[in-house]
Order: C-alpha cells, then structure tokens, then sequence
C-alpha cells in the first residue's frame, strides 16, 4: 500500500483517538492502517475479520424493506465501532475511542467516506 493510501484519511481523524480503513467487498485494505497496542498494523486481520461485511448489511436492509444502508454505529465499553458503504460493495471502517463523542464520530465518517470515494475514483480513473 502506498503511503498515500495509508494516511489518506489523517486529515479527516486529526488527533482524535481513532483510525480508519478503506476496505473493499473481500475486506482487503484499500487504504487506512489500523495500529495495535503493540504498534502492529492489523488492517489485514481486520479486513478478514469483515469481509462481506457490506454486502450482508444490504442484504438486510433489503429483507427488511428499510431502504439503504448509511452507516452502522455500534459502541462498547472499550471503543465505538462505525461502517458505512462506499462505492463498490466497499466499506469505510473507523474505530474510535469510546472517550470520542458520537457526534464526532459520525462527522468523522461522513468526511472519510468522502475521501474513500474520491480516492477510489482516482484509482479507477487510472
């Protein structure tokens, strides 16, 4: 991955206690890195962990006559985890510090969706 790629959404994160990752519909990292405690980029493991991720939430959201999927916020005792579509069957994950508001974090998402897309419009364009 290039290092474009790998800090294509620092602008969007800035020094919030979060990370972010580009993936596409088989969970292979597109972009982002996603750091452990031991300083170990997992955006691969990650990525396995979801793939097809994306597709099975719009398999739901059409069983469930609810139209089409934004995101997914889900938030825990440790972090706040959200997802949202881009193009392609791809997904935007971004992990947050459950310290980091919820307001924050959707505004976060939204921006790095934004840059997720251009990007990969940049890639296709190539």
């Amino acid at each position: 991955m290039s290092e474009t790629a790998r800090t294509l959404f620092a602008t969007a994160i800035g020094e919030a206690e979060q990370t972010a990752l580009l993936l596409d519909a088989s969970g292979k990292p597109l972009a982002g890195s996603y750091i452990d405690q031991r300083g170990r980029d997992i955006s691969g493991e990650i990525g396995a962990a979801l793939s097809g991720v994306g597709k099975e939430v719009s398999r739901s959201m059409r069983m469930l006559s609810i139209g089409r999927w934004t995101a997914v916020v889900v938030e825990t005792d440790a972090a706040t985890i959200a997802l949202a579509p881009t193009t392609d069957d791809a997904v935007v994950l971004l992990a947050s510090s459950s310290t980091v508001p919820l307001g924050l974090v959707r505004r976060v998402l939204t921006r790095c969706v934004a840059l997720a897309i251009n990007f990969m419009q940049g890639r296709l364009g190539k």
